[in-house]
């Protein structure tokens, strides 16, 4: 009997691993996400992405709505160079799983894999900064991914040219979607004086 047991139970302990889908799986699998995918397919990210490690990730993922809407200046100088596409990428990336069931209406601060804060909190709907999030917690086995309607543009409020220093002072993080020159011009510093 108990022999009958161990086997049933590695029976459904292998069959659930073997249809367990991990996050770029499921991101392959999404057409309204292919444009991301292109992004990562075939580079080092896909593969670390897919790699087992003691943590699961969170990813942000810009649906293709958000890369249609995308100014031709980010094709042209940020997504066609390989390194700065990867640090866009990462922008969207925490370690660490954070569904919506963990956040309130309460503004926490969390970081991403290129060390930049971004705040997130829950109402209605899920949000980074003013950014909602369309399509909330699709688990994978090793992350939680949140589908945006936009690329995000992260970067200290201190490096934002836009900001006063009143607001500065008062807002650490500038995060909202990539939509105008002075963004892209902003975060291309930002990145080139990390190097």
């Amino acid at each position: 009997m108990f022999l009958k047991i161990f086997s049933l139970f590695f029976f459904f302990i292998s069959y659930f691993n073997a249809n367990a889908k991990g996050i770029v799986e499921i991101i392959r699998e999404n057409p309204n996400l292919s444009s991301f995918y292109s992004y990562i397919n075939n580079t080092e990210l896909e593969a670390t992405l897919q790699q087992k490690f003691p943590w699961n990730w969170t990813i942000f993922v810009p649906n293709n709505k958000a890369f249609d809407a995308l100014p031709k200046k980010v094709y042209d100088q940020i997504l066609s160079d390989t390194s700065l596409r990867k640090m866009l990428i990462l922008d969207h990336i925490l370690i660490g799983q954070k569904s919506s069931s963990d956040l309130t209406s309460k503004i926490t601060e969390e970081i991403t894999v290129t060390n930049k804060s971004i705040q997130l909190f829950k109402r209605e709907s899920l949000y980074v900064k003013d950014m909602v999030v369309v399509n909330e917690n699709t688990s994978a086995d090793n992350g939680v991914i949140h589908e945006i309607n936009c690329v995000m543009f992260v970067q200290p409020s201190q490096e934002d040219e836009r900001l006063t220093k009143l607001q500065k002072d008062k807002f650490p993080i500038t995060s909202c979607c990539m939509q105008t020159d002075n963004e892209i011009d902003s975060w291309l510093k930002s990145v080139n004086s990390r190097f």
